[in-house]
């Protein structure tokens, strides 16, 4: 989806917080349309999924927004809300001790935001237990790159998606969870580059696939240990430690 806002006062560049594709955002404060893609960002080139175009609409005071702490039902001011959380945290910690509280947080939140929340976890209220589901989702793909480079790094970018002969996606449905770099792996197709779909359903993204391996549920630890039993891959594996 391409958006430009011709009106309107100089945009703020920023991005978009929803999937890990980091669109390039321009924001308007008024005039023409709220929200733009970035024509001169590298990952999405100007384009924006349903998600990014609506950025807009999750500050609006419409749709009954939460604007205000709500307590047992009731709307309340925050001075009382943030008074009844410090008393249950403190009520834990002396009843069950510090490891009784646990903070779970969003994966849309900033590293600044973490580090805060880490603080106030690990240093004041001396809980070793706080997770993200930016963590769980990543915690497999973070533990295969140390293995395997070191270091939690991609050693790849969008362009090499572009530029490869073969894209093998396991478990992913791309075209619903990351719309824009989906297009940019259809708008990339030619004449002998084949994709493979792993996945036991067959989502939107198996119809760019040349094969769709529709393993049986569990199945996939199978696939990839004999994947490793020919020369080719496993010499290669063994490169990469």
């Amino acid at each position: 989806m391409d958006l430009l806002n011709t009106t309107g006062p100089d945009p703020v560049h920023t991005t978009c917080p929803y999937c890990g594709v980091g669109c390039g955002v321009m924001a308007y404060s008024d005039g023409g349309t709220p929200v733009a893609g970035d024509k001169d960002h590298p990952a999405n080139k100007g384009r924006l999924c349903v998600k990014g175009a609506s950025l807009h609409e999750t500050t609006g005071q419409e749709d009954g927004r939460l604007l205000f702490p709500i307590v047992r039902g009731r709307r309340s001011e925050w001075e009382q809300a943030l008074d009844e959380v410090a008393y249950a945290i403190q009520d834990s910690v002396k009843t069950h001790g510090p490891q009784s509280v646990a903070f779970y947080l969003s994966g849309q939140l900033l590293t600044e935001d973490y580090y805060v929340a880490n603080k106030l976890a690990k240093g004041f209220i001396r809980t070793p237990h706080v997770d993200t589901n930016s963590r769980l989702c990543m915690s497999s793909a973070v533990a295969a790159h140390k293995r395997a480079f070191g270091a939690d790094v991609v050693p790849g970018c969008y362009e090499d998606l572009e530029l490869a002969d073969l894209l093998v996606l396991a478990g992913s449905n791309a075209a619903w969870a990351h719309p824009v770099l989906y297009q940019r792996m259809k708008a990339s197709a030619r004449d002998g580059r084949r994709v493979v779909v792993i996945d036991p359903r067959r989502t939107a993204t198996s119809e760019l696939a040349d094969l769709h391996l529709a393993l049986r549920p569990g199945t996939d630890t199978v696939l990839f240990n004999g994947l490793l039993s020919c020369s080719p891959i496993k010499v290669a594996w063994i490169r990469l430690h």
